[in-house]
């Protein structure tokens, strides 16, 4: 059986192997954000292999033989360039020489969570029932970030799968995403919303309750007032996301909202 410290260990050894790669030179992304339906084709993917003794094209390293896999690897790139992620500044914080953080807990689905050292990007593993949803729906996926700009959906950035050689020929799926909550300000409280009141609340003493607690909606003590033009934009873009996610036949979604408390005595005005 795999530990969550081994996934963590293969995550890293692809990373090393993926920034590698990109110095060698990949294919810039193309310079319009048009795509042509064949890089959505869910059969688009480019294989890697990692021997230990290395290659033209990738480095030695103390593991055994593994492949990397990248889903739609046109669409992904566009989307990094879509959502105005440097190049560098991404193979920087997935694959350098810092250690990903593995999150306390995983999933009710079982998956496993990791934060780059940065905060910026967190990746998580994936079951291929789930892999299989995500390129069914990022044709659509992609037409609705490219429509609206300030969509609250999830920022995908990458589609990967790591295949070990050998006789357990154990694969590890999982995607990039972006980290909602990195900011330079404290995020005091944060909060898991999904309109509901069934079970929607958190079971644990309000001592032990902390800024890495996460909250859900019978916790919420708070009222929001927003400016009326503020308040109507985020009104409108969350119907749109939600439309969206609804005729991609997704209703698992929440809403996750970090809060940061300004301290006493200091101007609250901004």
């Amino acid at each position: 059986m795999t530990t969550n410290k081994q996934y963590a260990h293969k995550i890293d050894l692809t990373c090393d192997a993926i920034n590698a790669r990109h110095s060698v030179g990949r294919p810039a992304p193309t310079k319009s954000l048009k795509l042509k339906p064949t890089a959505f084709d869910t059969k688009q993917k480019l294989w890697t292999k990692f021997p230990p003794e290395g290659s033209k094209h990738t480095p030695p390293h103390h593991s055994c033989e593994f492949k990397w896999k990248d889903y739609c690897p046109l669409v992904f790139r566009t989307l990094r360039k879509l959502f105005n992620v440097d190049p560098a500044d991404y193979m920087l914080s997935i694959c350098g020489n810092d250690a990903l953080r593995e999150l306390s807990s995983p999933g009710k689905s079982g998956s496993f969570f990791y934060l780059t050292h940065d905060d910026k990007y967190m990746i998580k593993t994936m079951k291929k029932s789930e892999v299989k949803v995500l390129k069914r729906m990022l044709p659509a996926y992609y037409d609705h970030v490219k429509s609206f700009e300030n969509t609250l959906v999830t920022k995908f950035f990458g589609l990967h799968c790591v295949k070990l050689s050998g006789p357990i020929q154990k694969k590890v799926r999982f995607v990039i995403m972006g980290n909602l909550l990195c900011t330079e300000l404290p995020i005091h409280r944060r909060y898991d919303l999904k309109g509901s009141s069934h079970g929607r609340i958190t079971d644990k003493p309000e001592e032990e309750i902390d800024a890495n607690t996460t909250l859900k909606d019978l916790d919420l003590k708070f009222i929001f007032r927003l400016h009326k033009d503020w308040f109507q934009e985020f009104y409108n873009q969350v119907n749109k996301d939600c439309d969206f996610l609804g005729q991609e036949r997704i209703m698992d979604y929440s809403l996750l909202v970090g809060i940061t408390f300004i301290e006493r005595g200091r101007e609250t005005a901004n």
